[in-house]
């Protein structure tokens, strides 16, 4: 078997903790993994691996060996892309992560073009409302709204999301109108469950200036759709993206408050794994977003 190629699949299994994730990740069979691995062992006459049928880690010998492999393969790679810049056209499977609505509304339209351009790139894109773990389940770039939770990774901001405070007429009828952003401290807000999601808003406007304020709330959800559908359904007061609910706003379910004050945009980022080698795919991706994105307002 190709040494190199044996020992991406090592590093990947190392870092997926797991045969079958990078069994679907590279389209391989589990047993093909299994024997990338066999033929690294056989070949260095050691064991990589402790496994089990419920659990799997690295030996100490497979420890060093992996730290090896990195910085081998990385070297690699950039040898690869120094000697050829400018004549190697980026090739491979790209994996990408966004949110389900933020993919759907922005990053799905912009694809087409970009593998237009790129004929010899595949894109694998995974649409989950989670905090994924771009190491561990071997995702490329992802696209993050808001507020980082991960300083281990390399963002480049690629655009702005306005942000808008929203509630549903039935529950401004019960609870009344705010008219400082103060006043919220009385009303039910609606909480994000994400990694980094913040219970202080912050809000600006040309005759107060800067303030923020500390939210509460009884609901909480990490899904931009949950929160919003939430507000709809009349349970607090909600804080999200403005293209996010130009619908409702349009079909009078929802109602935008405080219009004299602006909440802080949120930053849209694209983030990688930090590495001193990154893959010309993903500079040619990030550079094509960062062009192309346009804030919908």
């Amino acid at each position: 078997m190709d040494v190199m190629q044996s020992m991406e699949v090592f590093r990947r299994v190392a870092e997926a903790n797991s045969f079958s994730a990078v069994a679907r990740e590279t389209s391989m069979s589990q047993s093909t993994v299994s024997k990338h691995i066999a033929s690294l062992e056989e070949r260095l006459g050691t064991k990589l691996l402790n496994r089990s049928t419920r659990s799997l880690s690295l030996t100490e010998a497979g420890t060093e060996y992996y730290h090896y492999c990195v910085r081998i393969l990385n070297d690699f790679q950039e040898a690869e892309a120094s000697i050829g810049k400018g004549r190697i056209k980026p090739t491979g499977t790209l994996r990408l992560s966004s949110t389900l609505p933020f993919g759907r509304r922005f990053i799905i339209p912009m694809l087409g073009d970009f593998m237009k351009e790129y004929p010899e790139i595949a894109i694998d894109y995974l649409m989950e409302d989670r905090y994924v773990d771009l190491v561990k389940e071997g995702v490329d770039v992802a696209i993050r709204v808001g507020p980082l939770a991960d300083s281990s990774l390399v963002a480049r901001k690629i655009g702005i999301c306005t942000r808008v405070l929203v509630a549903s007429p039935e529950y401004l009828m019960k609870h009344g109108f705010p008219k400082v952003p103060d006043d919220l401290k009385s009303h039910e807000c609606l909480l994000y469950s994400l990694p980094k999601s913040q219970n202080e808003w912050f809000f600006s406007s040309a005759q107060f200036g800067d303030e923020s304020v500390l939210i509460r709330g009884r609901f909480k959800a990490s899904s931009n759709d949950a929160i919003t559908e939430a507000a709809v359904a009349g349970l607090g007061i909600a804080t999200t993206c403005k293209w996010h609910v130009q619908e409702h706003v349009k079909k009078g379910h929802l109602t935008i408050l405080l219009k004299n004050y602006e909440l802080t945009p949120y930053d849209v980022n694209a983030v990688y794994p930090e590495r001193r080698y990154v893959p010309e795919k993903v500079k040619r991706l990030i550079d094509y977003l960062k062009d192309n994105y346009r804030d919908s307002e």
